[in-house]
Order: C-alpha cells, then sequence, then structure tokens
C-alpha cells in the first residue's frame, strides 16, 4: 500500500491527471494527499483528498490577466520558486510517505526536495520531449536566472511518470521515463451524434489574445450546433453568441463528450487526449506559442486525427476546418482507432505499479 504526497500548481490542466492518480492510488488500497494552490482546494477536497495549502509559496493565480511577456515571467517565477520545496519539504518531514509527486512545473520545489533526500517522483503532465527542450530555451534560462538548473532538476528524478499520449512523443533520451498514457476518465463513449455537435474549450489560464481567438471561433459556428466554455479567464459579456451555440463558464467534459462529433480546443494536452479517446477529431488552435500547444497541434495534424491551424485564423478559415472535420473520411477514421487504442491502455493501475516500484527502491 503506498503512501503519496502530490505537490501541484495553478496551471490550468495539470491537476486532472493528479487527481486521476490519486484516485488510483487510493483505489488500489494506499492513501494520498496534496499540496495545492488556494484555486485548487475546494477541488481536491471535493474529490475527497486532504489538502494543505503552501505556506512559503510565491503567490500565482492562472487566470491573472497581462501580455505575453508578463505572463510568461510570472509563470518562470512560480516554476523556479524554491519556498514550494520548502512546503513540500515540511509536510513530508510532518507526515513521511513513500513518494513524493512533484508537479514538473515546480522545478524549485523539487530541487529543495531532492536537496532535502526525499524520495520525488515527477509527474509529466504533457510531452516530456517538450519539457525537454523548454528548459534549454528562454523559459529556462529565465529559471536558472533565478538560481534553478531547471535541465538538472527536470532529468534529476530517477523516476518520471508521463501521462502524454504516447504517439506524440518526440524521441528524447531521458532516464527513468515512464509513459503510461492519460489517466483522466474518459466516461462513456457513443456512438456518432445522429446531428453534429462541437465542443470548444480553450485554456482555463489567462492568454493573451484568446478572448479575441474565441469570438473568431464563435463567428465560425454560426448556423451549427455547439457547447462553448469561457472557463474562468473570459468574460463571456463580451461575446457575440450565434444562435445554436450554448454558451457556458463551464461544462463537465465527461458528460459532454459522448454527445459532440468534434473538439475545437487550444491544444492543451488534457482536452487533446480526452477527445481523441471518445475517437473525436480535434482541430487546434494553439493560444500560446511558449507552451506546448503548437507541439500538439503539430501531433495531431502528423498523426492525422484533427488539424492546427494559426490563432490568428480568421473565421472563414476555422468554419472550411470544421466542416472537413465533421465529415466522414480519413481523419475520422484515424481518431477512431486512436480513441479505441487509448481505451485499451489502464494508465491508472500503470501509474501505480510505477510508484509501487519508485517506492521499493527508496526503502
Amino acid at each position: 500500500m503506498t503512501t503519496v504526497l502530490f505537490a501541484t500548481l495553478d496551471a490550468g490542466g495539470n491537476l486532472p491527471p493528479a487527481l486521476a492518480i490519486a484516485r488510483a492510488v487510493v483505489d488500489a488500497g494506499g492513501s494520498a494527499r496534496f499540496l495545492a494552490a488556494p484555486a485548487q482546494q475546494a477541488r481536491i477536497a471535493a474529490a475527497g483528498f486532504p489538502v494543505e495549502p503552501y505556506v512559503s509559496a510565491r503567490r500565482f493565480v492562472a487566470t491573472e490577466p497581462g501580455n505575453l511577456v508578463a505572463v510568461s515571467l510570472r509563470q518562470a517565477r512560480a516554476f523556479a520558486d524554491r519556498g514550494a520545496g520548502r512546503d513540500i519539504v515540511a509536510s513530508y518531514r510532518r507526515s513521511p510517505t513513500d513518494v513524493v509527486v512533484v508537479d514538473c512545473l515546480l522545478v524549485g520545489g523539487a530541487a529543495e526536495a531532492l536537496a532535502a533526500g526525499l524520495p520525488v517522483v515527477s509527474l509529466v503532465h504533457t510531452l516530456f520531449s517538450f519539457f525537454d527542450r523548454a528548459v534549454d530555451g528562454p523559459l529556462g534560462r529565465v529559471i536558472r536566472m533565478l538560481g534553478v538548473d531547471a535541465p538538472a532538476i527536470l532529468h534529476a528524478p530517477g523516476t518520471k511518470l508521463v501521462t502524454a499520449i504516447p504517439e506524440f512523443e518526440s524521441p528524447v533520451d531521458a532516464a527513468g521515463l515512464h509513459h503510461v498514457g492519460p489517466t483522466e476518465a474518459i466516461g462513456a463513449v457513443a456512438a456518432a451524434p445522429t446531428r453534429p455537435r462541437v465542443l470548444v474549450s480553450l485554456s482555463t489560464a489567462a492568454v493573451p489574445g484568446q478572448d479575441r481567438m474565441l469570438q473568431r471561433i464563435l463567428d465560425a459556428l454560426d448556423g451549427l450546433s455547439a457547447l462553448v466554455t469561457t472557463g474562468p479567464a473570459i468574460d463571456p459579456r463580451r461575446l457575440r453568441v450565434p444562435a445554436g451555440v450554448d454558451l457556458r463558464a463551464y461544462a463537465d467534459h465527461t458528460a459532454e463528450l459522448p454527445t459532440v462529433s468534434l473538439v475545437v480546443s487550444h491544444g492543451g494536452h488534457g482536452t487533446t487526449a480526452r477527445a481523441l479517446a471518445h475517437g473525436i477529431p480535434v482541430l487546434v488552435l494553439p493560444a500560446n506559442p511558449l507552451t506546448d500547444q503548437p507541439v500538439i497541434g503539430a501531433a495531431v495534424a502528423r498523426l492525422g486525427v484533427g488539424e492546427a491551424l494559426s490563432a490568428r485564423a480568421n473565421p472563414a478559415v476555422i468554419r472550411a476546418a470544421i466542416d472537413r472535420l465533421l465529415a466522414d473520411g480519413p481523419v475520422r477514421d484515424a481518431a477512431s482507432a486512436l480513441g479505441r487504442r487509448l481505451r485499451d491502455q489502464h494508465p491508472g493501475e500503470a501509474a501505480v505499479r510505477v510508484l509501487e516500484e519508485a517506492a521499493h527502491r527508496v526503502r
């Protein structure tokens, strides 16, 4: 029975994989608890897990607006923050666990935990190959200026638990990688709806220009049946909504995905993976060029399970892509085949085995 402390941060789609793995740990007879940001605590508690707040960690709110430079600098400071690591070490010493699962974005937190000798497992909730390149780029250089060697910390944990779609990855040379696949619950998988319906879901974090991109998507949906979620970072009162579009701040994707024929998204790994697990094609408009979104869009196009467009694509271009992806053909067939492969995996059970092996090595 493995005991796990999860350390996370408010960064959008990184929490669902951690919650799914924590549930698998508990279902296998172990226990799980969380260190989390204020915006995450209610959701974690509602899922049934003990959660405690950070005390020393830098405040970071993913929905806080700003231009791309300001948002990126706030992210870099949060990622490099060693205060989160001091809280991780303090929580572990109060109540030791077999392993400490640290979100891969918390490189400063992981640095402190590793220096203290904690049994750290890195949770990589998107493509490891993307992070491997990103920490050698501008983001990694900023983090290094803040006092943390991001490439060294990314590669340091002996176990790296990756919840990405394996087919999306590029080759990478790293020890301790364990790809278990997308861990979020898929729910019921239904036959294709008789009337095409589109789900639009963009980032829950603040991204400059995302509100304007969503308006162009809304304009492209004129005459179609669609569910569009704005999330907490976009003010729905500023949007023009065509007839036939159901605009909501939030919708449960588990309940809605069996009713849709196409997902339009920003290229977040969680949204993309859940759509494809249902065999639904994806149209990706990467909203933030500094994240994994362009890489995921390229992977979707490379595998033939959807298309990727520029975030600046006009409504006519977006509508043409939507019409192509709603039609029967090789893209829908490829998405359906990938969905069957993903549903045949058991990522929760695989994640538990990885954590048990990591715990065994440090005992």
